[in-house]
């Protein structure tokens, strides 16, 4: 590869340079630019001011801003615990039994990721309407005088929604760890029958590190998607009723269009990057050492 490097270095260069160009484009100028508007005030029409640290002093003394992030945290472990752990087991299942409509299975779990954003929140919006939604009504059939209001109250409401956005979602990541478990070479499987080890041992020390380095990719995307969720968010609670659903992106939103205080929402959004980019840091080095077992 480096020799080839050497030889081909400009029709490389070629190559690549769109790619880095439109990257640039589109992540890298808008970045630094949130990042430099993060220090003034701006109202969108007025000239900017310069007001230095001031919209961050402001964010670390919201009210908003615990609630936020432990709304982001519940989302992010939950939405992990339900993509990651129920698209693991869907994923063994579908990849080591043999079973009529194992295909058919394999198409109903994507389908949720086919649909859009707001067909999935309408459809999970009437599921957990207060008066007939089919949870509550499941509860009457059967004698039960059970009844949850879930979008209207603080934990079970932001519980509600990452379980809604986790049926969207996990068929994407069962297919990302089905193709990890197909990829595990036969021949493993065959060695460990033949040392006498039974489904369960050969899940646990073949399977399951060997599709390790896929489920970490899973795990950083699910958490650092926590911090940034909106769209199912804003679309079944608009981060209500109060601040109980509200989350940094929710935050950042209502300042930029309904406050038109652009300055803060640029720091929200800058924090936002931070977190994702030091969280994805930290998965990458806490499980390092997984990537090298093997």
């Amino acid at each position: 590869m480096n020799t080839l490097f050497k030889k081909k270095k400009l029709p490389m260069a070629v190559f690549v340079a769109p790619t880095i160009i439109l990257f640039g484009l589109i992540i890298v100028i808008p970045l630094i630019q949130s990042a430099v508007m993060g220090f003034t005030e701006w109202d969108g029409i007025n000239k900017a001011t310069f007001i230095g640290l001031k919209n961050y002093q402001k964010l670390l003394k919201s009210r908003d801003l615990s609630v936020a992030i432990r709304n982001s945290v519940l989302f992010s472990v939950v939405l992990t615990l339900y993509q990651v752990g129920i698209g693991t087991v869907l994923a063994y299942i579908i990849a080591n039994f043999k079973f009529r409509g194992r295909n058919f299975f394999k198409n109903v779990y994507f389908f949720p990721v086919l649909l859009s954003v707001s067909v999935v929140a309408q459809l999970w919006i009437s599921i957990y309407h207060g008066d007939f939604g089919l949870i509550n009504q499941m509860a009457k059939t059967f004698g039960s005088s059970w009844q949850q209001n879930w979008l209207n109250e603080p934990i079970k409401g932001i519980i509600a929604v990452t379980i809604t956005e986790g049926w969207k979602g996990m068929g994407y990541h069962m297919l990302l760890i089905y193709a990890a478990m197909k990829n595990v070479p036969e021949v493993y499987y065959e060695a460990a029958t033949i040392d006498g080890a039974n489904k369960k041992n050969q899940f646990f020390h073949i399977t399951l590190p060997l599709t390790v380095p896929t489920i970490k990719v899973s795990v950083v995307m699910c958490i650092t998607f926590g911090f940034r969720a909106f769209e199912m968010i804003y679309l079944m609670t608009g981060g209500g009723p109060g601040n109980y659903s509200t989350t940094l992106p929710i935050m950042m939103y209502e300042s930029l269009f309904g406050l038109q205080k652009y300055g803060y929402g640029s720091a929200i959004a800058v924090v936002i990057v931070i977190l994702c980019v030091g969280l994805m840091l930290l998965i990458n080095k806490l499980t390092a050492r997984f990537d090298q077992q093997y």
